[in-house]
């Protein structure tokens, strides 16, 4: 069990690793209103059992990917909105638009 100063440093990288996910669950909401949907709606909407997650596979992954390398989620931790990128690729938008915003909303 560390002690001294092994565990300043262990409690110190729990608050930067809890900081930034907070910094990408405000970036995601951040990344909603800008397509102008209700974050709540975008963020917990489900289609229906039986339909697939997306529409267009291409759009979806190239927003996961986007939000991966702009955003530095963990993916176990990213993939807690992909529910909302999903919903983003299923409204029919420009995808390039959208990897813009994801990088406006992500900028450090």
């Amino acid at each position: 069990m560390p002690t001294g100063e092994a565990l300043y440093a262990e409690d110190f990288i729990k608050v930067l690793e809890r900081r930034h996910l907070l910094k990408i669950q405000e970036d995601v909401q951040k990344r909603a209103a800008l397509v102008s949907t209700v974050v709540i709606d975008l963020l917990t909407s489900t289609r229906t059992t039986g339909q697939p997650l997306v529409d267009d596979w291409d759009c979806f992954k190239t927003l996961v990917k986007s939000f991966k390398n702009q955003c530095g989620a963990k993916m176990e931790y990213g993939m807690k909105y992909a529910g909302a990128l999903a919903n983003i690729c299923n409204m029919g938008v420009d995808v390039k638009q959208h990897v813009s915003a994801i990088e406006q909303a992500c900028a450090h």
